[in-house]
């Protein structure tokens, strides 16, 4: 299992920790797993002798507590885990989980290594990257050197060496030819990323002038606030429709023919359809996007993506409600959406420094070799130094 749903298609049978622990979204110190007793995933849990856990130091702690608190009830026993046997397997120069507004403290508290179960586990270190090509030594020396910070300066700044950065636009750079030459399978090999998710709507709507726009269509949402009684006479839908938080599609959803979407929600792991999974669109529909995947162990089949009702309850004072399909356009991405992914060719908008513990280090491992690494630091900069955020804490 695994605790992204990217990460988890790329595993044998693998499933998210959501769906196989029962875990809520969003997890708080005092959620449980909605796994219940006496029920058919409750007897999968008992049978099962070993757990291996990918990706977890992007999980909360109290993912890993309310795993322990399940196990326990289900086994009716005080060992830890029910005693089964635990694998955690991640990189803690990857990415924390995620506290909106965190503090530094406040991030690197939320992690697993800070939980009072974090000492039962015995640590064993790997070496060798196994996403670098075998003969990229000293590249994959490099990308230590950045996710440990070893080659910052006293105030979290490094400097990339010529060789990566670009004076070109990335857009050209990354798809030019690709979309030139009509080459669209390959464009599921390259990617652009940025830290922010502005910026990564700017990038697609580039990418997406370049393709025919004969065959373009918009599909826009059917938007409703709930849950916020008292503010209902002055939401207007226009205002709804407004709304662009980071964990729903567009209200405006515009698509060509050759778009590459994500879909940011688990669907159907059976076919593929997982938060993070990537496809090639490749009709339009009036009610259904027709579509190739091109990630993952189902890659290039084709599937039928339907419209959902998707909800926001974060970001305001109301439960937003959007019936929309759950994809949005990828061509570039965020980093932390790229994590787990891997890349032919990459390009890393810095045009804007990253802001998290580990952004740097994901995007920069994404690829195999140097060559394969594309960065545009924008015309604004006065100098080539980059923010490059490592908590040194947590490495420890």
């Amino acid at each position: 299992m695994a605790f992204t749903g990217i990460a988890a298609i790329l595993l044998p049978e693998g499933k998210t920790n959501h769906k196989t622990l029962g875990l809520p979204v969003p997890i708080y110190a005092d959620s449980n797993s909605s796994i219940k007793p006496n029920t058919k995933q409750a007897k999968n849990l008992i049978e099962t002798d070993v757990f291996i856990w990918d990706e977890a130091p992007m999980a909360p702690k109290y993912a890993l507590e309310i795993m322990d608190r399940l196990l326990r009830d289900l086994t009716k026993t005080e060992e830890p885990f029910g005693g089964k046997i635990l694998l955690l397997g991640g990189d803690f120069r990857q990415l924390l989980p995620v506290r909106r507004n965190g503090t530094r403290s406040e991030c690197v508290s939320l992690s697993i290594k800070y939980s009072n179960l974090w000492g039962l586990f015995e640590t064993f270190k790997l070496f060798k990257n196994m996403r670098a090509d075998a003969n990229e030594i000293e590249f994959a020396k490099y990308l230590l050197e950045i996710g440990e910070g070893k080659i910052n300066d006293e105030n979290d700044n490094m400097e990339f060496p010529e060789e990566f950065t670009v004076e070109t636009d990335l857009v050209q750079e990354v798809y030019g030819t690709l979309i030139e030459q009509n080459r669209f399978e390959e464009v599921s090999n390259s990617a652009i990323l940025s830290a922010r998710n502005a910026d990564v709507d700017e990038l697609n709507k580039e990418v997406v002038e370049k393709l025919d726009p004969s065959n373009e269509r918009v599909y826009t949402s059917i938007d409703s606030a709930i849950d916020g009684e008292a503010l209902q006479e002055l939401i207007t839908q226009e205002y709804l429709n407004s709304l662009n938080p980071a964990s729903l599609p567009p209200h405006e959803l515009r698509l060509r023919k050759n778009t590459v979407i994500m879909l940011i929600r688990n669907l159907s792991k059976n076919e593929g359809l997982c938060n993070g999974t990537r496809l090639l669109v490749i009709g339009l529909l009036n009610n259904t996007l027709q579509c190739k995947i091109l990630t993952g162990d189902k890659k290039s089949d084709i599937v039928f993506i339907h419209r959902i009702l998707l909800y926001n309850e974060e970001n305001y004072p109301f439960t937003l409600a959007r019936r929309q399909f759950p994809v949005k356009v990828a061509f570039a991405m965020t980093v932390n959406k790229s994590q787990g992914q891997s890349f032919e060719k990459m390009g890393l908008d810095l045009r804007k420094d990253v802001f998290n513990h580990g952004q740097l280090y994901v995007a920069c491992s994404r690829v195999k070799r140097p060559s394969a690494l594309k960065i545009y630091l924008g015309k604004q900069r006065t100098n080539a130094k980059v923010k490059n955020y490592v908590y040194k804490e947590i490495l420890g």
